[in-house]
């Protein structure tokens, strides 16, 4: 497995020479199309580095209806938490596609850190980068619109989708649901919104950004531009 651990904040801080003997600590595994990789309220499933194919982050109400919390490619990690304190999985991972992942199980890894001081800094700063960003996603879900949230995702998508894509013009409408926490269709209808406002721009597949002052108001005060209202 190549892996560019550079790319990858828990181990951007580590020297080249340690790599190999992080590497050989973890188990390499592999998982088809539409497998489960583990399931919420299990037993740690443990530290996972992605390498290859992409995986979707879900949990499933009581009435048994999915909700994809994120949908992941490499070079990615997930499932920090349960591995760092050792409870059960927080949510489900499934296999969208063929995937290869190296594994670190809750002992290994604490005892990884224990002997790689780096290792513990940088888990540390990107455990709490990451509740920075939750608490972020958390505040755009209660107090902006979904337009709002959208015009934002188009201005600063490394705030959501650093680990899923590029750029917003590379999500699907799936994808960008997934980012804002809503759905396919409702993404479709603001998607259309801000097309019809003049703020985006689509030329085949792609979609670009065309008044960068109007999603940044939208994006700031969750209103439309008056000037585009009075269209």
């Amino acid at each position: 497995m190549n892996i560019d651990w550079a790319r990858i904040p828990y181990f951007e801080a580590i020297s080249r020479c340690d790599l190999p003997h992080i590497e050989a600590v973890a188990h390499r595994r592999s998982f088809p199309a539409g497998a489960e990789i583990f399931n919420e309220g299990e037993a740690c499933g443990g530290f996972f580095v992605l390498v290859e194919g992409m995986v979707r982050i879900y949990r499933m109400n009581a009435e048994g209806r999915l909700h994809t919390l994120s949908l992941l490619r490499p070079p990615t990690t997930f499932n920090e938490v349960a591995a760092v304190d050792g409870g059960a999985n927080p949510f489900n991972a499934m296999a969208v596609t063929q995937v290869e992942a190296l594994v670190f199980s809750h002992e290994r890894l604490l005892r990884l850190m224990a002997s790689e001081p780096a290792l513990m800094s940088a888990f540390v700063q990107a455990l709490a980068h990451r509740n920075r960003e939750y608490i972020e996603r958390l505040e755009d879900m209660t107090f902006r619109s979904i337009p709002s949230r959208l015009a934002k995702l188009f201005l600063h998508e490394t705030t959501y989708a650093d680990q899923i894509a590029e750029a917003p013009t590379n999500l699907t409408q799936e994808e960008i649901a997934a980012i804002l926490g809503t759905t396919r269709e409702v993404v479709g209808r603001a998607l259309r919104g801000l097309l019809n406002a003049g703020l985006l721009r689509k030329r085949g597949r792609y979609v670009y950004v065309v008044d960068r002052q109007g999603l940044e108001l939208l994006a700031e005060t969750n209103t439309m531009p008056e000037r585009l209202l009075s269209r």
